[in-house]
């Protein structure tokens, strides 16, 4: 049942999330040992890194639990002992990033590292921005509400700490309906929470999000993100986004790139390539802009190129573009990034 990195046809889950659920399970006074004992996992097993489980195991994981607690809110539990190294290098990450807002996007980017079942994202417009959870198989997710809920109450808490000021969401949604009393998810999120709605997501005052974390590292991050790309690439050797990404990242410091000659280096037609990204979920504009702002972070951080010099490289037609894009990438103008 458990497994090393290695791609997986379906969907798999950083084992980590079992040994969040085993610890909230012994806070209620049970023996978690005999429940994961019960769907063939040995929790010291699991201790090892990079170790990962089928994702529809932990669906039954959660719904075993509730039943074990009576709790249907154990993913509050599970949320309010979260700690940023339970999630690997992408928890440490975005525990050093720039802001909340940067954390968000950088967990949009990398959240498959901790389940490649469902997708995140960062949409925003001139007064709100929201972080949503897409999950790839609808077939089952009523079941696996827990997990979604847990995801945003983690994501909230990490943001929580981000903030030198008291944060509150300005409203949560989720798409499965719930019987119980709501009242202790608003507790948590401080805010309004929503149930059977249209999307996954948690919607913050863009006010609230861009207060320069006092523990940032953008150097750290550089070197984590790095490292979460290594795992990726191994994770997904077989999808196409991460075979462009990797083409992008070594090319794009070396000379004008395009969708042509992408296409061409992957043996693809221009249209096959973007219809094959657009069935991962993905586009190459998106993953051109994600390879951009990653190559920015990185030159910026060094302090070893100017603006302008950065801007070329980065295939810009002039620095105020650059500056425009740098500042939706991370909430702040390229002057103002630090080296950590």
């Amino acid at each position: 049942m458990v497994d090393n990195i290695s791609h997986a046809k379906k969907p798999t889950t950083l084992a980590s999330w079992v040994l969040l659920v085993a610890e909230a399970i012994e806070s209620y006074g049970f023996d978690s040992k005999n429940l994961f004992h019960s769907v063939g996992l040995d929790l010291d097993s699991l201790k090892k890194p990079s170790v990962r489980i089928p994702a529809s195991l932990m669906v039954d994981i959660w719904q075993k639990s509730i039943e074990l607690t009576k709790d249907p809110y154990i993913a509050l539990a599970v949320a309010n002992i979260s700690k940023p190294t339970a999630f690997s290098a992408l928890g440490m990450a975005l525990a050093a990033s720039q802001n909340i807002y940067d954390a968000m996007q950088r967990c949009a980017r990398y959240s498959s590292l901790v389940n490649d079942g469902s997708v995140t994202s960062v949409e925003e417009n001139e007064g709100e921005v929201a972080f949503k959870i897409v999950k790839k198989n609808k077939n089952r997710s009523q079941e696996y509400f827990p997990g979604v809920e847990a995801m945003l109450g983690c994501m909230f808490n990490l943001a929580c700490s981000i903030s030198s000021n008291t944060l509150r969401a300005k409203a949560v949604y989720f798409e499965h309906d719930f019987k119980a009393d709501k009242k202790p998810f608003e507790d948590f999120f401080k805010c309004p929470v929503f149930f059977s709605s249209s999307s996954n997501k948690m919607v913050f005052d863009r006010k609230d999000i861009f207060e320069q974390n006092a523990f940032s590292n953008s150097l750290l991050t550089i070197t984590l993100d790095e490292w979460i790309e290594d795992q990726l690439t191994t994770l997904s050797k077989d999808i196409l986004s991460s075979r462009v990404i990797k083409y992008l990242l070594k090319h794009m410091a070396y000379g004008e790139i395009d969708l042509h000659k992408v296409s061409n280096e992957l043996a693809l037609s221009p249209r096959l390539l973007q219809r094959k990204l657009k069935d991962e979920g993905t586009s190459y504009t998106k993953l051109l802009d994600d390879c951009r702002c990653k190559l920015a972070l990185k030159l910026i951080s060094h302090n070893k190129m100017s603006l302008t010099e950065i801007t070329y490289i980065l295939g810009f037609s002039d620095q105020s573009n650059f500056s425009r894009a740098f500042k939706r990438w991370t909430g702040i103008a390229p002057q103002l990034y630090k080296g950590g």
